[in-house]
């Protein structure tokens, strides 16, 4: 459901294997007549290669082709303590965001019913106290959210829950978190989970029914997908055929409780390799599987076009649908992840084949993509000569350098912190290539037109977009459709607060601990001064708002060593933690003001009065900091 990895990839960090198990395999494309024995031995190749290697305790994977399953097999463990093996047949895993497939099919059920639009403004489908704000002159439709192109700032704040007690209704859900609007409709893509859940809720108020209720009539009934469920916790008796989900540490799986998604229609689902079978048949026989329809073929066939895209050279966006189309091919499908849990589902229309893949532990994260990145490589290979690269010279390269950041992030709570850490930063790495440096993976790319760049040596493309200014302002992942990268500097950028950081770090220190030792030191010498000390009251100040900036820092730091801790909501502790900062603002005016008395005191050193308006202009540029990524008030 989340994709943090960059999927960012967000989005949000694919890695490459050298798999061995490969060499043995070199038979036919897989557009030819398949052989089953040599699939099953190439994905046991593959993912027990993954098992072993990214320390998972388990995997389910299914594929299909021309109306059968080739294959549906577990790997690994679904208890681990207990040695309970996977059964691609009974045993469920939570597949995240790819519940969002049936979320997307329901409206395209109610479109072709009549009873809903994709061209409409979805305010005029919602209740009157659950409207998004007009914040732009064009209102947001069921293709914007179907594209993840409504404009809205992401929310993560609460999007896991511990137990059910945080379970609510979507309407109260959508009430309380509506997201802001960021940006106009239609314009870049920016994956968004409430986008997903407001389209639920409008499944709810136009069909009558919970979307549980919905979803089972209109999907998992008529398709026979017994072993797949929305509702939390499990049903008996699915609730003891759950794979659990672990988190591999110090050298050991480590079992995790049920993971709770109170916006349950966008990540909650639960289902086995064999079940999502049945879906992935439907989607690639015109809507319908051993005589039950979801979808008739025509409300199919617009579901699966192109609906918006970044530029020429990427992939689009489906109706729902993430395009990650490589080496010409076209594939289809989402992705899923929840802590513990990672998904994929895709399909090959021209080639009537599907894929599906969970893995069960929090390593899984990427892997999914890894495991794509080889099935097309054995089956699918790349047969388009590479596309030849311009010769630029390094000025027209320069353009391009600089912090590129995800555009997913939230804008107004104190997460928005996160998204400084994952910027790509490009530069210039000679006259004909561009450096991408993303994490700890670098890549070299060469242009192949104005704006558009492919691999060195592969043919998965970047692209740009220019500002009305003719400047270069975004940055587009061919195989990643769901959200673009803004160009960073100035106030942004990432070195900035960094710097900031560290100075107010430096500055805190040098306030609680060298100020008053050499205060102390000089005490015995006040007589031979030929200036008076600062006034005990300013220094005083001075000194709290430090020991104030440290004990929050500090705090922050505490609370937040468990990254994944803040997507279940803010508890008590950080509540009181985020009083600090507005002492601060206090402490820090009361510290202006004595600056503001003391600079033209010629009763007081030079150095003493210059040094006081330093760390008061210090502390000012931190209150600016904190405001600036949300930690100046109760924003949560």
């Amino acid at each position: 459901m989340i994709i943090f990895h960059h999927q960012i990839p967000c989005p949000m960090k694919p890695l490459y294997l050298v798999l061995t198990g490969l060499l043995l395999l070199n038979g036919p494309a897989f557009s030819q007549p398949a052989d089953t024995t040599q699939l099953k031995a190439f994905m046991e190749g593959v993912v027990t290669t993954h098992l072993r290697d990214k320390h998972i305790a388990g995997a389910t994977v299914s594929v299909i082709r021309d109306g059968k399953i080739l294959l549906a097999k577990g790997y690994g463990f679904a208890d681990v303590d207990k040695q309970i093996p996977v059964s691609a047949s009974s045993t469920l895993f939570r597949i995240g965001s790819i519940s969002k497939m049936f979320t997307w099919v329901s409206v395209m059920q109610l479109v072709a019913q009549g009873k809903l639009s994709l061209d409409e403004d979805i305010n005029h489908y919602m209740e009157s106290d659950v409207q998004v704000p007009a914040t732009f002159p064009k209102p947001i439709t069921l293709k914007d959210l179907m594209t993840h192109t409504p404009g809205f700032e992401d929310k993560v704040l609460g999007l896991f829950a511990r137990d059910s007690s945080k379970l609510r209704s979507l309407h109260d859900i959508l009430l309380a978190e509506m997201p802001a609007r960021i940006r106009a409709t239609a314009t870049f893509a920016s994956y968004s989970n409430h986008g997903t859940g407001i389209a639920a809720y409008i499944i709810e108020r136009v069909s009558g029914m919970s979307f549980n209720d919905y979803v089972e009539k209109n999907i998992i009934g008529p398709l026979g997908m017994t072993n797949t469920s929305f509702r939390q916790p499990l049903p008996v008796p699915l609730n003891t055929q759950l794979s659990t989900g672990y988190k591999f540490a110090g050298g050991e799986f480590k079992k995790q409780s049920f993971e709770y998604v109170p916006l349950y229609p966008v990540g909650a689902a639960a289902s086995s390799a064999t079940d999502m079978t049945k879906f992935m048949f439907a989607l690639l026989n015109n809507g319908s599987w051993e005589g039950k329809a979801i979808l008739d073929s025509a409300t199919l066939a617009q579901m699966v076009t192109p609906a918006h895209r970044h530029h020429p050279s990427v992939n689009p966006m489906r109706y729902g649908f993430m395009d990650v189309s490589q080496n010409g091919v076209n594939i289809i499908g989402h992705g899923g992840d929840t802590f513990w849990f990672h998904s994929l589902m895709v399909i090959f229309p021209e080639t009537q084949t599907g894929l599906f893949i969970s893995f069960n532990t929090d390593k899984g994260g990427g892997v999914v993509m890894d495991v794509l990145d080889q099935f097309v490589k054995q089956y699918y290979p790349e047969k388009t000569p590479l596309k030849p690269a311009l010769a630029p010279n390094r000025k027209f390269l320069e353009q391009f350098a600089g912090y590129y950041r995800a555009n997913r992030y939230a804008h107004f709570d104190i997460t928005k912190v996160a998204s400084m850490f994952g910027d790509t930063h490009i530069t210039v790495a000679d006259s004909t290539r561009l450096r991408i440096n993303s994490g700890e993976n670098v890549r070299y790319v060469v242009p192949i037109d104005s704006l558009t760049f492919r691999e060195e040596h592969g043919s998965k493309v970047i692209a740009f977009g220019k500002n009305d200014e003719g400047k270069i302002a975004n940055m587009f992942i061919g195989g990643l459709p769901v959200f673009a990268f803004d160009k960073v500097d100035g106030l942004e950028a990432a070195d900035l607060h960094t710097n900031l950081f560290v100075i107010s770090i430096v500055t805190t220190l040098l306030v609680l601990l060298y100020w008053p030792f050499v205060n102390w030191v000089r005490r015995g010498f006040r007589s031979l001064r030929d200036h008076l000390p600062l006034p005990i009251t300013a220094r005083r100040v001075a000194w709290i708002n430090y020991f104030l900036l440290l004990v929050f820092i500090v705090s922050l730091a505490s609370l937040l060593s468990d990254a994944e801790d803040v997507v279940y909501g803010v508890g008590t502790s950080f509540k009181v933690v985020l009083v600090m900062p507005l002492m601060m603002i206090g402490l820090t005016s009361w510290m202006t003001y004595h600056a503001a008395r003391l600079l033209p005191d010629n009763r007081y050193s030079f150095l003493g009065r210059i040094y006081y308006v330093l760390i008061t202009l210090v502390s000012l540029a931190t209150l600016w900091q904190l405001y600036h990524w949300n930690f100046l008030g109760f924003n949560y």
